[in-house]
């Protein structure tokens, strides 16, 4: 390792620690730009490399020793690696290319496309949903939650009397994702995990069984989706419907909140989108990067990588903050300036959906829903306003969003 790593200094690493405090929450880019400034440095005793450039994160996404797998992991719980063994994001090659590429042949750009329409009936039921809460409203609980669940569910076959079971469900998995709340773990959390996991899990044996689906659904897709003689386990099956219903429903509902409350925190970006929702793409593009709903990443190095300014020994554990990447001035001019016009540098540039073999399948769902989303917030809500105190960010580190959000209207079109 170069000298440009800092190890003797413990200054980095408490705006590490400050950025992991919950109460950093609601703004941590103070914290990353220190963070980023500093980077690379070790932290934790020398087990944990941090990387905070633009660069440097994407040049570890796309590097082949880049390991996902958990189980080389030196500072993980063997529960938090037991627990997510068979999950696609947690798998190298070969294991992860083979499933990757059997999901992706259900999971098309087309079937994404030929959603829109039910997208688009979804959110405006939820916009009716709105109007008849009355103001003010809660926009996670009544709206950006919401609209991932009923997608997913709807896009799986499943029925409309269960969406609200599968947002519970998915609140529960996702904790396991996050280190923060891995790290405050007790027996009756561990029994919740477990319990909803084999209830999520039973829940789908028994839909396929019944087999009471259309073709356009994604889960005959998926069970049906072959390879070469290739096909799912039944373990990868519901593994990956597990991915698919957690990682969809909390980063997608958490992009969503994000947009209204930047949009609403910058008046004039709103105007504009009032003015002209051709700069919709764009604007979500923006959020994606202004406030990402992932705000790190995490990887083993499976072997030496050596780049120009660092090395990385053969398993170090690396912390890739993306939300800090995201605002590098290296990559993008004035980062801190929310800016919807920015351009398409946003689209090819920002970290949101990761880079290299582990890029986000689901992107251009989430995307989806958010551009249908914001354009019924755009055109249908009447003189929004934030209710700013009500604003409260949930403690989760990694999928970072408002737990409460109060937005009063005057009148819904």
């Amino acid at each position: 390792m170069t000298d440009t790593v800092t190890d003797d200094t413990d200054a980095p690493e408490l705006h590490l620690m400050n950025f992991f405090d919950p109460r950093s929450r609601p703004n941590p880019y103070p914290s990353l730009r220190q963070i980023r400034e500093a980077s690379p440095f070790m932290a934790m005793n020398g087990n944990l490399m941090v990387l905070a450039k633009h660069h440097d994160v994407e040049r570890v996404l796309r590097h082949p020793a880049a390991s996902a797998d958990r189980s080389r992991s030196k500072i993980l719980s063997s529960q938090a690696v037991e627990s997510r063994r068979e999950v696609m994001t947690f798998l190298d090659p070969p294991d992860h290319t083979r499933l990757r590429g059997l999901v992706s042949k259900a999971f098309t750009p087309r079937m994404v496309t030929n959603l829109e329409p039910r997208v688009r009936a979804v959110v405006d039921d939820l916009v009716s949903d709105v109007a008849a809460h009355g103001s003010p409203v809660d926009v996670p609980s009544v709206f950006a939650y919401p609209v991932p669940v009923k997608v997913i569910c709807e896009l799986l076959g499943v029925p409309p009397e269960d969406h609200r079971i599968f947002g519970q469900w998915s609140t529960v998995l996702g904790r396991a994702l996050d280190p923060l709340m891995a790290a405050n773990r007790d027996e009756d959390v561990d029994r919740e995990d477990v319990e909803t996991r084999a209830a999520f899990y039973q829940y789908f044996r028994d839909l396929i069984a019944k087999g009471e689906w259309s073709e356009e659904h994604l889960l005959p897709r998926l069970v049906k989706a072959e390879a070469e003689g290739d096909r799912l386990t039944e373990t990868e099956l519901l593994a990956t419907l597990a991915l698919l219903v957690m990682a969809g429903h909390e980063t997608t509902a958490n992009l969503i909140s994000h947009a209204i409350l930047t949009l609403l925190r910058h008046p004039e970006q709103l105007a504009m989108l009032r003015d002209d929702v051709s700069l919709i793409p764009g604007a979500v593009d923006e959020i994606l990067r202004y406030e990402p709903s992932v705000q790190m990443l995490h990887r083993m190095a499976g072997a030496e990588m050596t780049f120009d300014e660092f090395t990385v020994p053969e398993g170090m554990d690396l912390l890739l903050l993306t939300a800090a990447a995201n605002r590098d001035p290296d990559v993008f001019e004035d980062p801190e300036r929310f800016d919807i016009t920015r351009g398409g540098e946003n689209r090819l540039n920002h970290l949101s959906f990761s880079a290299g073999p582990h890029f986000c399948l689901g992107a251009n769902l989430g995307r989806l829903e958010a551009e249908v989303a914001i354009e019924a917030f755009v055109t249908r809500v009447v003189d929004p306003r934030l209710v700013e105190e009500s604003v409260e960010y949930r403690p989760h580190v990694i999928l970072r969003g408002p737990e409460s959000m109060q937005v009063s209207f005057s009148a819904i079109r």
